[in-house]
């Protein structure tokens, strides 16, 4: 069940959320990192400005740093949040943490944000990196639902 199908925002049952926006600025940003350094690889002359040689392993290493710039940006579809009744779990470019709900004090996401932060009981904050400004309704709509999941757990 995702976020933001056509539904009641009354229901509080399970949640997984990925954001839209930024998963399309992933594909795009690898696809031009792979095809620029894979091109710039193949311009490169026999020789330098100052007389050196470029060798087909030097081509191979420019290819190599597209895979590589590629592959940071595809990190950033790992990004999610997946909530139920237990708690909130939140997986960000380098790290997946689970929080029970009895830890989690608010879910925070003003005007002034870039994306929502899951506030602990311990005064410690966690970005939810998955639900960005940049997804404007869907982003809206997995805070109430991860608001009311909240709450639920409360009573």
């Amino acid at each position: 069940m995702t976020a933001v199908q056509e539904q009641s925002m009354t229901t509080t049952g399970p949640l997984e959320y990925r954001p839209r926006k930024s998963r399309i600025g992933a594909w795009i940003g690898a696809a031009v990192a792979f095809v620029g350094f894979t091109a710039l690889s193949f311009t490169l002359g026999s020789t330098t400005v100052e007389g050196g040689a470029v060798t087909v392993a030097d081509q191979a290493a420019m290819i190599g740093l597209g895979v590589i710039g590629a592959g940071i940006a595809l990190s950033f579809l790992r990004l999610r949040v997946r909530a139920d009744e237990k708690g909130i779990e939140v997986r960000n470019v380098t790290a997946t943490r689970f929080f029970p709900w009895q830890v989690v004090t608010a879910i925070n996401f003003t005007d002034k944000m870039t994306w929502a932060t899951v506030e602990l009981a311990d005064d410690d904050e966690m970005s939810i990196m998955a639900v960005q400004v940049s997804d404007k309704e869907r982003a809206v709509a997995a805070i109430k639902h991860l608001r009311a999941l909240l709450e639920q757990s409360r009573s």
